[in-house]
């Protein structure tokens, strides 16, 4: 039963009721069975509870200064204290209902004043057993403070509305304030009051959808044991910097202390929910967050409050309490000003409070404005429900332009300021807000947060690192450990060919066909062109190289000519010679076209030139053992045909005919699928620019008919190597057409295994090899005998009468 000093009341045509804590603290008599049992009695009056009454008062007020809002009505309040306790809030609702401060149930005994509604009560234990009771008898009732999700249910408690969102959008919001400040490794503290293991199951699924993850989660009883267990596993996780609190004030005061102990408490920092902290547990909040539900602003509120007297309210005890908390002095009973007030606390539930009684006043004014089937409703009959649906669908505008209504479930839409607390170096503490979350904001701008103006713990303005491990750097990407936590991982280098561009990245990704990492792997830059070029060691030596080969085949075509009536340059069928020597000159100038970078004009005859002009080469040396074999074993007979072939004829028509063929294959290449310059496609920094084949069967087969000449070259030469050293220009054939299959066919594993410009390289040296081998082998052993040995280059070794005997 409720004590007439308990009750703060106004009068008016109306009644408004309200049961909300006036003091923190319900005392519970002993009862000894031996006399009646005393009334249990309301202790340590709270001047930021009795606020929330001020709120409700301030918006009556307002209420009754506009002539055109509820005409020749006035308001009353009758305001109950619950003392933070559900039974004291269900007998105080019995009295409102009863109108007797001795209740009787389904009674009315006092004035017959129309009850609009019963705001309350600000926690969820008192607003349940209210709920049960008004909904029997559908009277409305606004909690300025129940956020509890069963609220929700308009089945269970048809009558029951808030302007506070249910708590099952506080873990969604709390997941996207981690998300924003990068935390995916956090701790969960929660008090054991039942209601923390639904909180940490939600908690732990919003921020596993945000890619975080939950380091500790730990509840706090009573017992001091478990507060220094919390402490113990706080301080054994140094990674988890930010700690979730959804804690009781003293919880947190203990465990603040045991963290202290630990010398871990100045180096946390806390992002907790919204609970019921007293000024000395804020003080141990050095650099946190705090999500609170949104409070709006309320104008005039302080000029209201100083304008509060306790003389315009005689016999009231609980406003003369308020005055001389918020004055700093006790009232002597006389009359005076008042001349300021100290700083006023957090007035987030008084606003929540002035915005329930500003919603019902504003039904009740539509209400009476509409006529008896008329309005939204016309089929409700019944006043209780019509006010209940009014006031569902009540819509208004404060006076700071925030538009205020409620959602299908009787609530207001989520919106929740985001508060940062700091200590000064003078020890005083300050809140300021730094952020805001409102559902009803646009996709991308629900979430604001103003980074630059928060303070974290010792006035660091970097904000602190709470992640498992450090970030991998540029370069890496993340690699999860077996049986670890998705954000515990290691950091790998990327591949060969791959970067990965900010820290953190999940995976490496591929540059394109024309670009490659730098070195540091962070991003993907040009290709630097490259090709065989004069500039370059290998370059410069290829082309040394061809200048010192032609040369030689110049100096040699020139001793053949000066001594082309010699007897060896003649019995060397000196016309073949000479074509063979200028083809080989010219072999040693297609290095050239190999070297630079390769134009279309260039790529289009260069592969083309060396496969015809080294098939004069090849069909020379294959004409040269035909016609000494024909002219030795088988043109030696008058009337035989072949006499006439092995003349001048025959040496002639062997390489004209052989490089025809292969000059009509290599026009048909050139015409039809002509070679390119392409850029390689191979992993590396560089792209390198080469001649493409245009199409490889014609390459192929140009190669292959090479080969094929070659083949027969030495078919044909080997069986005369064996005659006399007359006619024994085969021998040396033999041996230049073996020396020539070895540099080709060592050349193509070499080609297959070569990257970029060296396949150009080993082309080069293959080309220099062979050219080299034939000059060589044919030619070197004659111009020895031509300059050096003069006295063998006679007529007698000619017609080799010295061996004739050996012949035989």
């Amino acid at each position: 039963m409720s004590r007439p000093s308990d009750i703060f009341s106004t009068k008016g045509d109306v009644l408004t009721g309200a049961v909300t804590p006036l003091h923190a603290v319900l005392d519970q008599p002993v009862v000894k069975f031996q006399q009646s049992p005393e009334q249990p009695q309301c202790r340590r009056f709270q001047a930021s509870l009795f606020l929330n009454v001020l709120g409700l008062l301030f918006a009556v007020a307002k209420a009754e200064r506009d002539p055109a809002f509820l005409p020749d009505i006035t308001v009353g309040l009758q305001i109950y204290d619950s003392c933070v306790s559900g039974i004291r809030a269900l007998s105080s609702t019995l009295v409102l209902l009863s109108h007797q401060l001795r209740p009787t149930p389904n009674f009315s005994c006092g004035p017959q004043q129309l009850l609009l509604e019963v705001v309350g009560g600000i926690t969820s234990p008192e607003s349940e057993p209210m709920a049960e009771l008004l909904s029997t008898y559908r009277v409305p009732q606004i909690s300025h403070g129940s956020q509890h999700p069963q609220f929700s249910n308009r089945f269970q408690f048809p009558s029951f509305l808030r302007t506070v969102s249910n708590s099952a959008h506080q873990p969604w919001v709390l997941a996207k304030i981690l998300s924003h400040f990068k935390w995916t490794w956090v701790g969960l503290v929660g008090s054991d009051n039942g209601n923390f293991e639904r909180v940490e199951q939600q908690l732990q699924k919003e921020i596993g959808g945000e890619g975080g993850c939950v380091a500790l989660s730990k509840r706090i009883s009573g017992l001091d044991g478990s507060i220094r267990s919390t402490a113990g596993v706080i301080a054994a996780t140094p990674a988890a910097e930010v700690i979730v609190c959804d804690c009781y004030h003293f919880h947190f005061r203990l465990l603040a202390e045991a963290l202290q102990e630990r010398n871990v408490a100045g180096r946390t920092s806390f992002s907790y929910k919204p609970s019921m902290l007293g000024p000395r547990a804020l003080k141990l909040l050095d650099g946190s967050l705090i999500l609170t539900v949104h409070s709006g602003i309320m104008p005039s509120f302080e000029d209201f409050l100083l304008a509060l007297h306790p003389a315009a309210y005689p016999g009231d005890s609980l406003m003369r309490k308020l005055w001389e908390e918020l004055q700093g002095c006790r009232w002597s009973g006389a009359g005076g000003s008042t001349h300021g007030a100290s700083e006023l606390p957090n007035l987030t539930a008084t606003y929540q409070a002035y915005l329930a009684a500003k919603a019902l006043l504003a039904a009740y004014h539509n209400l009476i404005s509409c006529s008896l089937g008329e309005g939204p409703f016309p089929g409700a009959t019944l006043f209780e429900n019509r006010k209940i649906r009014f006031l569902r669908k009540v819509r208004f505008t404060t006076s700071s332009q925030e538009e205020v209504f409620l959602t299908k479930d009787g609530e207001m839409p989520a919106a929740f300021d985001i508060k940062n607390i700091y200590i000064l170096p003078d020890k005083t503490r300050q809140t300021a807000i730094v952020g805001h979350f409102d559902f009803r904001a646009p996709s991308g701008k629900k979430l604001l947060i103003n980074d630059k103006a928060i303070v974290w713990a010792e006035g660091h303005l970097k904000v602190p690192s709470s992640i498992c491990n450090a970030k991998c750097p540029v370069g890496t990407r993340k690699s999860t450990l077996p049986e670890q936590s998705k954000c515990c991982y290691r950091c790998l280098p990327c591949p060969r060919g791959e970067i990965a561009m900010s820290p953190d990245s999940a995976a490496c990704q591929k540059c394109s066909k024309d670009q490659w990492p730098n070195e540091q792997q962070s991003q993907c830059i040009p290709k630097t062109l490259d090709f065989l070029s004069y500039g370059e060691p290998l370059g410069a030596a290829l082309a040394v190289g061809t200048a010192l080969l032609f040369l030689p085949a110049l100096a040699i075509l020139s001793i053949f000519i000066w001594h082309h009536h010699t007897p060896m340059v003649q019995a060397n069928n000196r016309q073949l010679s000479y074509i063979l020597l200028s083809s080989l000159a010219l072999c040693f100038l297609c290095p050239f076209m190999f070297i630079g970078h390769p134009g279309p004009l260039i790529c289009a005859v260069h592969q083309a030139g060396f496969g015809v002009t080294f098939t004069v080469c090849v069909s020379s040396v294959l004409a040269k053992p035909i016609v000494v074999v024909v002219a030795a074993f088988h043109a030696t007979r008058p009337d035989t045909r072949l006499r006439k072939w092995a003349g001048p004829v025959l040496p002639s028509t062997i390489p004209i005919v052989c490089s025809l063929v292969q000059a009509a294959l290599c026009t048909l290449w050139v015409a039809r699928w002509p070679p390119r310059p392409v850029n390689s496609t191979e992993p590396g920094p560089t792209v390198t620019v080469k001649c493409g084949e245009g199409s490889l069967a014609p390459f192929y087969a140009m190669l292959g008919y090479l080969g094929f000449l070659g083949l027969v070259s030495l078919l044909v030469a080997f069986p005369a190597h064996r005659l006399p050293d007359t006619f024994n220009e085969a021998k040396h054939i033999t041996l230049s057409m073996l020396v020539c299959s070895c540099v080709w066919v060592s050349s193509i594993p070499a080609h297959v295994s070569a990257r970029g410009k060296d396949t150009v390289a080993v082309e080069v040296f293959a080309i220099l090899a062979s050219g080299g081998g034939l000059m060589s082998c044919l030619f070197f052993p004659k111009c020895n005998i031509i300059l050096l040995h003069p006295e063998k280059n006679t007529r007698g070794q000619k017609f080799g009468r010295h061996h004739l005997q050996t012949f035989k």
